[in-house]
């Protein structure tokens, strides 16, 4: 039970019993004062919400230190963490005690990161403090997170949808512009829906080939210290055997054979040294070079003897050329300076959207796809096909028309004005 108390200040002292057992106190300058609070302290030890209040004075740098020393994720979720924790969230945060965190600071934070770096980056910095935040609530640290309800910059990226290309384009003018030795990859996204992680990581012990399939159960993940094969993919669900189509089983034949059967535990996909590829520099070598020659980024046109005229867009949509004497180096210009395009997990988009579009069901796309999720499937994997109104148009078209009386024909409606029903 706890009392108050005048000390020889003449300020009144509310003393209580911590969950623990430790005598605390805490001084005011009325007897009201210090009644009102107690009153508050035992009603939050009755609760269970018992907060002490000197904790409030931990600082959140040496907080941050304790969670991120708790945390069991991936050494790349790590990396990214430390990162932005030295970056943008410790600078501001990081001498700053718990308990004098509050709403308004954080939502000036916030709106001050919006004006210098992309949306998506000002949402994982807050997102990051109000995970330690929330686990100091959990702490019995302080009584709220200050952080809830912080509103964020609008990520316009979002709404940009991915790029979907058709069949038609793919083979007729991606593939064959991609160098034959990197085509099987660019095959599995497009012709199983891999992933880059579970493309870098697949190895032939789980491809098949006599039975057209392959079973992803491991994964490739980039870390600055390398690339760490993981022997898991990114979900349950992600663990999944994918039927192969007849031209990635003929990509994968290709690789086999030029490998001279190699040993089952060897990567499909490895660089000329057998290392596993790393995702930066097979889109900076292989793959915009491989869009640039495919005429789906920017141009680059044969205009006489050793001159080559490369365009390009900018950032503002802006079209920017330039003269060069052999077609490689106009390639690798455009490949550098283009903005947009499509990007490798572009395929996998296109993947899911030609099953959907040919009507595979949903379940068994959501299946292959490894998604935990229908929604996940349909809301972010399948796309709008340019020719969808003639494709509604012709669901109904076809039945309908044999429906219909033949031409000609009276209906019953005229039938009965001819006979002067006036009702």
């Amino acid at each position: 039970m706890g009392f108050v108390r005048k000390t020889p200040a003449g300020t009144f002292r509310a003393c209580w019993r911590d969950p623990a057992g430790q005598q605390k106190s805490k001084s005011f300058r009325t007897k009201r004062e210090a009644s009102a609070y107690l009153v508050e302290m035992e009603g939050s030890l009755n609760r269970g919400t018992y907060v002490n209040p000197h904790a409030g004075r931990t600082r959140v740098g040496d907080f941050a230190q304790q969670w991120l020393a708790t945390r069991s994720v991936e050494a790349r979720t790590t990396e990214r963490t430390v990162s932005l924790l030295r970056a943008h969230v410790l600078p501001k945060w990081g001498d700053w005690p718990l308990g004098k965190v509050d709403f308004m600071s954080v939502q000036e934070w916030v709106t001050g990161l919006g004006r210098d770096l992309a949306p998506a980056t000002v949402g994982k910095c807050y997102q990051l403090l109000s995970m330690i935040l929330r686990t100091a609530v959990q702490a019995r640290l302080i009584a709220v997170n200050p952080a809830e309800g912080v509103k964020l910059p609008r990520d316009r990226t979002r709404e940009v949808k991915p790029i979907t290309i058709s069949r038609e384009n793919f083979f007729g003018k991606l593939l064959p512009a991609v160098p034959s030795r990197h085509r099987a990859i660019v095959c599995a996204a497009a012709g199983a829906g891999l992933r880059w992680g579970e493309c870098a990581g697949l190895t032939w012990s789980s491809v098949d080939l006599d039975r057209a399939s392959l079973r992803v159960v491991q994964v490739a993940e980039e870390t600055h210290g390398g690339i760490v094969l993981r022997p898991y993919p990114k979900s349950r669900a992600g663990v999944r055997t994918v039927p192969l189509p007849g031209f990635l089983v003929d990509a994968l034949r290709q690789l086999h054979t030029a490998a001279d059967n190699p040993d089952p535990r060897t990567l499909v996909f490895r660089d000329r040294v057998g290392r596993p590829l790393r995702r930066s520099n097979f889109r900076r070598r292989v793959w915009l070079p491989s869009l640039v020659r495919a005429g789906l980024l920017g141009q680059v046109v044969d205009t006489g003897p050793h001159r080559y005229r490369a365009v390009w867009p900018d950032r503002e949509g802006i079209e920017w050329s330039a003269e060069f004497t052999t077609e490689r180096e106009a390639v690798a210009y455009v490949a550098a300076k283009a903005a947009g395009g499509m990007r490798f997990h572009d395929l996998r988009h296109a993947y899911a959207t030609w099953l959907v579009t040919d009507g595979v069901p949903i379940n068994l796309v959501q299946r292959v796809m490894g998604h935990e999720q229908a929604s996940t499937t349909l809301n972010r994997y399948t796309h709008t096909p340019d020719d969808y109104a003639a494709r509604i148009l012709a669901a109904f078209d076809g039945p309908a028309a044999s429906l219909l009386p033949p031409t000609g024909e009276t209906a019953p409606d005229e039938a009965d004005d001819e006979i002067g029903d006036d009702l």
